[in-house]
């Protein structure tokens, strides 16, 4: 039996090949995613969960949204041709929102286990290990420390006017808050 709360719509219902974008795909999937956990969210009954259940899945929810936002503002950057460079498959801005997007796919699949779980009153776990938090929080900071250091030898070989260099770096440093906060998020022990 199929435990999605909702059909997942097929990839080729979304976009022909014609249309297809590597980045804009990966972002859509993960805007699906983000939909589908707050329907699954709404379907809890609400008599029978535990309020505090719901609150803690809430925040994950309202993090990985922040973290959607910040994903989205720093894309934007890829249709200026003098900071197209910075988006190359083989760079290490590629390798951390690659990283990022599958991420947050576990994420997803986690949390719509525990709203199932939930919504036919099932026992489960909401609470993330601490062990495993900090492993990914550790792959992301050598991931983060990479990126900061390929914009900075890639910017050495470009003319990417100063101003639109800020601009980029400020929407960067708002996706690594976001990534460091939906961590801080999954680290909370139940009751804080």
């Amino acid at each position: 039996m199929n435990e999605r709360i909702l059909a997942t719509p097929s990839r080729s219902s979304r976009k022909t090949s014609a249309e297809s974008d590597f980045w804009a795909d990966l972002f859509l999937d993960l805007t699906v995613r983000l939909e589908w956990l707050d329907q699954a969210l709404d379907g809890i009954p609400k008599d029978d969960a535990s309020a505090e259940t719901v609150v803690r899945l809430r925040g994950y929810s309202r993090a990985l949204e922040e973290l959607r936002l910040a994903i989205e503002q720093v894309q934007a950057q890829r249709g200026d041709l003098e900071l197209k460079f910075l988006f190359d498959l083989a760079g290490p801005l590629a390798g951390f929102l690659s990283r990022l997007y599958g991420w947050c796919g576990e994420l997803g699949d986690d949390f719509e286990r525990m709203a199932i779980a939930l919504r036919r009153r099932q026992p489960t776990r909401v609470v993330f290990s601490h062990k495993a938090v900090n492993e990914s929080y550790a792959q992301f900071d050598g991931l983060i420390g990479a990126v900061r250091r390929g914009i900075e030898a890639a910017r050495m070989e470009s003319d990417t006017p100063q101003v639109k260099a800020q601009a980029f770096d400020e929407r960067l440093e708002e996706l690594i808050w976001a990534t460091e906060w939906v961590h801080l998020a999954l680290a909370r022990s139940p009751g804080e």
